[in-house]
């Protein structure tokens, strides 16, 4: 008789394997490291989880993720209100508060990857548009990625803005190419955004 797995495991390594980053040896090495732990750390990592998707939101202004609506970043009448930085994720916005940023957010939930399947109305773009409507004077700084799918995405939200009124800029080309913007240097963000030019 051919060797078989429990149906439980199978279920617990098909959906680790569905994280990015895990493939189906990764994920089977992590299913039976859960069944292996004392039971108690693996339950905890499901209330974690649980929680997390039970308690953490969506602000309805800028995307960013939070416990509250609006965030934390938007609920902050002291920061900058003149600007708007466009980022990828949380992780990003994360990255630029702790290279000194202290304007406004707004988080695109992903970038354009047609190879993926992710288009214009799988990010945030409509609500971007819709919230710069009639705030002139404005500026939308864009902060994608420096590859081919972050500069798609400039390219997109810079399109979606012409004719608003407001100012958009892109950050300057102190990120390394290939690299993401979360994992650059505090620095070099901040140096980036302070040599950010405008977008024509």
């Amino acid at each position: 008789m051919a060797a078989k797995r429990p149906a439980a495991l199978e279920l617990l390594a098909a959906a680790l394997a569905e994280l990015p980053g895990i493939g189906p040896v990764s994920s089977e090495r992590l299913a039976y490291h859960l069944l292996e732990v004392p039971k108690h750390e693996a339950l905890a990592l499901a209330h974690a989880i649980q929680r997390a998707r039970e308690e953490i939101c969506v602000c309805s202004l800028c995307a960013n993720l939070d416990q509250s609506d609006p965030c934390w970043v938007c609920a902050d009448t002291t920061r900058e209100q003149g600007t708007i930085l466009v980022v990828e994720s949380p992780r990003e916005l994360l990255a630029f508060e702790a290279s000194g940023y202290r304007g406004l957010y707004h988080v695109l939930q992903g970038r354009i990857a047609p190879l993926e399947e992710i288009g214009e109305s799988d990010l945030t773009i409509a609500s971007l548009v819709k919230r710069v409507q009639g705030q002139s004077g404005l500026e939308v700084c864009i902060a994608t990625d420096p590859d081919l799918e972050g500069e798609a995405s400039a390219e997109l939200i810079r399109e979606r803005l012409a004719g608003s009124g407001v100012k958009v800029t892109r950050i300057a080309r102190g990120v390394p190419a290939g690299a993401t913007i979360a994992q650059v240097q505090h620095t070099i963000l901040s140096d980036a955004f302070e040599g950010r030019r405008p977008l024509d």
